[in-house]
């Protein structure tokens, strides 16, 4: 017998949570092989057996009845929403039971593309119900799950789910205490997926041996063209493990590792990939305790890279030395690409000065950005090298000056004395008066 159109499937289902007889006429005319319906296993995962338990079409309806079957309060601003694309629920207090009544309200919509939970409070309990929905939905293509303390369980759930998803392209993960244990679980899914494009690790616990299973991870993918992995605890070996992928991965264009601890070796490790890396285009390595020696290392690398546009190296102890070792590198590049250049703040010398303006006429259209001002400094030098031209050429100028100040003031006395005179009647004595 044919099976039942979807609509008998529906009804089917409704009479059998109504308890009506007529669930089991319908049931029976279906075939024991029918396919379960997509949410199915969340649904039986996440709820109890019920009626309340089993919200299956999408809207206000069904997140009314997830949240019933959840026990929790339905966020109002949810109900509220208008019709759109997106979902935005920052610093709402979810928590694990809300993410799993949000969940059961998505599983099977078709017509969001955005969600945003950042700072929920999730936990990796809520984080596995997301992950669960996300494996069934098949629409969600940006996701923000950033500050929800997802720990080692939420990493753990998330890259499962991302060895299955084919839809997400942006994942933000940022602030949620991935550790170098959580690292492990997160390189499987940056090998195997390569479908996200843009990937937000930042402000987590990677230490050098997240390090270098994400390098080796970074080195095999094919799909992230931007990674943003600022505010970790990546130090030598583990930042030399991070480049090495970088000088093997071929598709990544925007990087950003700044306020981590990469130091001299990470720096040349950088500079190293730089002369194979032929795809990135914006590099971020500010604040990473790089100094004199590492911004030369890096430097070496920057002389034979033809892609990089935007390069960040500020609150670098670089000193103006490491900083002119990075504007000589790019003088002696003819075909280098770099358009933004911030260098960090630094007492700006007469070399540094010289070697900006060489750089500038070399690239017109280079944006070079300092702490220095170069024109007040050349200004104040100039000042003081007229002074001492004046001094040596004029040793008597000082005492002309003295002197010509003495005479200004016996003249100014002089005429008010007259004007006083002139202008007054002479006053008598006072034995007189």
């Amino acid at each position: 017998m044919a099976a039942p159109p979807p609509a008998a499937a529906a009804a089917a289902a409704g009479a059998a949570a109504r308890g009506s007889p007529v669930a089991h006429e319908m049931a029976a005319e279906e075939p024991s092989g029918t396919s379960e319906a997509p949410g199915e296993a969340l649904r039986a995962s996440l709820c109890p057996p019920g009626p309340l338990a089993a919200p299956r079409a999408a809207g206000g309806s069904s997140y009314l009845a997830a949240c019933r079957a959840c026990g929790v309060s339905p966020a109002s601003c949810l109900l509220r929403r208008p019709p759109g694309t997106a979902i935005s629920l920052r610093h709402r207090g979810l928590g694990p039971r809300g993410a799993k009544a949000l969940s059961l309200s998505l599983v099977a919509d078709t017509s969001i593309i955005k969600l945003d939970l950042g700072d929920n409070w999730l936990l990796g309990e809520g984080a596995a119900a997301i992950a669960e929905m996300l494996r069934e939905n098949c629409y969600i293509s940006d996701v923000n799950l950033s500050d929800n303390k997802l720990g080692t369980e939420g990493a753990k759930a998330l890259s499962a789910m991302l060895l299955e998803n084919n839809t997400i392209v942006s994942l933000q993960l940022s602030g949620n205490e991935f550790d170098d244990h959580a690292a492990k679980y997160l390189a499987d899914a940056i090998t195997a997926n390569s479908k996200v494009e843009i990937l937000d690790l930042s402000y987590n616990r990677f230490g050098d041996k997240a390090g270098e299973v994400l390098g080796m991870a970074i080195a095999e993918n094919i799909g992230l063209k931007e990674l943003k992995i600022s505010w970790n605890h990546f130090h030598s070996e583990g930042a030399a493990a991070l480049a090495r992928g970088l000088g093997a991965n071929i598709f990544l264009k925007v990087l950003d590792v700044s306020y981590n601890g990469f130091d001299n070796s990470g720096a040349a490790a950088l500079g190293e990939a730089l002369k194979t890396n032929n795809v990135l285009e914006e590099l971020n390595i500010s604040n990473n305790r790089i100094s004199v020696e590492g911004a030369l290392q890096f430097a070496v690398g920057l002389k034979e890279n033809k892609t990089l546009k935007t390069l960040n190296m500020i609150r670098n102890p670089m000193q103006n030395e490491g900083c002119c070792g990075v504007l000589k590198a790019l003088q002696a590049n003819p075909g280098t690409g770099v358009e933004i250049l911030d260098l960090p703040d630094i007492p700006v010398s007469k070399e540094f000065a010289e070697l900006c303006d060489a750089v500038k006429i070399l690239f017109p259209n280079l944006l070079l950005r300092h702490g220095g001002n170069t024109k007040l400094q050349r200004k104040s030098q100039l000042k003081v090298e007229l002074q001492t031209q004046m001094k040596v050429s004029c040793p008597l100028q000082s005492s002309l000056d003295m002197a010509g100040a003495a005479w200004g003031r016996t003249t100014s006395d002089s005429c008010l004395n007259l004007g006083s005179i002139s202008g007054l009647k002479e006053t008598p004595p006072l034995s007189q008066q």
